[in-house]
């Protein structure tokens, strides 16, 4: 269990009455509308999703799949070993946190939904314009020193140690964003339009931020950490220099990455996403437009599986040592897996489409055993690595 922090605890406590201070003094003082309100209450929402994507990022433990049993985007990101440390002063990140720090983005999508919506049926019990901008930017940055400190704080107090990339993402912090981002907004606008009274509406609205802020405030302790998890087991690395290393090849990967990109692009959840936004482009610019959405939303795709592809097997090396066959991270110095050679039953390589282009050829190694059977991708020179495993 983490050390509760009593000052920062207070100090957290203060920020949050502070946020909720400022629209308060912004209706009663300088007659602010409802607008205003959703406004600062929608960026509160956002900085509890970033804050919360960040933090799965630093934690050290793994996720427990059968506890939470749900699939995130990346999914082979998800079994990676290792870490990378950007600066001294920050903990390290493991890239196996990234899919689920990155599965937030749906949240986001979901409060830029909501905020589009209030826009349009809230907008015109008020603006920006004149004082209250001034007064909604104050808020924002005393909403961001609160969300930054309470990350400095888990930091500091190394609270990371105690998460998985899914507790940080606790059950009262997500029924905060929902209160904050969400529940506020639909029910402000809602009330707006009805016809109550700001002073009611806002008045609810207070009260339900409050108990929002009360359960974020208490889960900064590891009260939301998921049951004990084992850690990885460890891999050996036999001592010694191994037979033969035979790595990836680089163009294979950027073409590999480049074709994967595009089926997941046509494939649900994205495919849907590409559906919609082309359907809604060609219907207000005609079919032309459409098409060239569906070209750039399948191109960005793919552009975007590269650095991915290289962060799950580009800087992989297959060394072969007398007993064993180990999967090594040079970028993360860590070993991803290893496979005994009298465990192999089979050893199978072939060449890709994409390798005849090139004058250095690479294709896939399909390592088999009784059990499973290990798929080497992309590798440089696939028919020499079988070669040697099967001596």
């Amino acid at each position: 269990m983490v050390a509760d922090n009593p000052t920062h605890r207070r100090s957290t406590v203060a920020l949050a009455l502070l946020v909720n201070a400022v629209p308060l003094v912004g209706v009663f003082a300088f007659d602010w509308a409802l607008f205003p309100v959703l406004v600062l209450y929608w960026i509160e929402a956002v900085a509890y999703v970033t804050r919360s994507s960040v933090e799965a990022l630093f934690a050290t433990r793994p996720v427990d799949d059968d506890f939470y049993g749900i699939q995130v985007p990346l999914e082979r990101l998800r079994e990676k070993r290792g870490s990378v440390t950007l600066v001294d002063w920050l903990p390290p990140i493991y890239p196996r946190n990234l899919p689920f720090a990155l599965n937030a983005g749906w949240v986001l999508f979901g409060l830029g939904v909501v905020a589009i919506l209030v826009w349009g049926y809230a907008r015109s019990s008020g603006s920006l314009a004149g004082l209250v901008l001034p007064g909604v930017a104050v808020g924002a940055v005393i909403v961001v020193v609160r969300h930054a400190g309470t990350l400095s704080e888990f930091v500091r107090a190394k609270r990371y140690e105690h998460h998985s990339a899914l507790s940080t993402f606790s059950r009262r912090r997500w029924m905060a964003v929902v209160i904050a981002g969400f529940l506020l907004p639909i029910a402000g606008a809602g009330a707006d339009s009805a016809g109550v009274g700001l002073t009611a509406t806002l008045a609810v609205v207070v009260a339900a931020k409050l108990v929002a802020d009360v359960l974020d405030v208490m889960s900064t302790t590891d009260d939301g950490a998921q049951p004990e998890v084992e850690a990885d087991d460890p891999i050996t690395v036999p001592d010694g220099e191994p037979i033969t290393v035979v790595g990836t090849d680089d163009r294979g990967v950027v073409l590999h990455a480049l074709g994967l990109g595009v089926l997941l692009a046509l494939l649900p959840p994205y495919g849907f996403l590409v559906a919609l936004v082309s359907v809604g482009v060609g219907l207000w610019f005609g079919l032309v437009a459409a098409v060239s959405t569906v070209v750039a939303l399948v191109a960005g795709r793919a552009v975007l599986e590269i650095p991915v592809a290289r962060l799950a097997y580009g800087a992989v090396e297959y060394r072969v040592y007398g007993d064993v066959v180990v999967a090594y991270d040079r970028r993360l110095d860590a070993p991803q897996w290893s496979v005994a050679r009298h465990e192999i039953a089979d050893v199978r390589a072939g060449s890709g489409i994409a390798s005849t282009f090139f004058s250095n050829d690479f294709g896939t190694v399909r390592l088999v055993r009784d059990d499973d059977t290990k798929v080497l991708s992309v590798v440089d020179d696939p028919e020499a690595l079988a070669r040697v495993v099967t001596r």
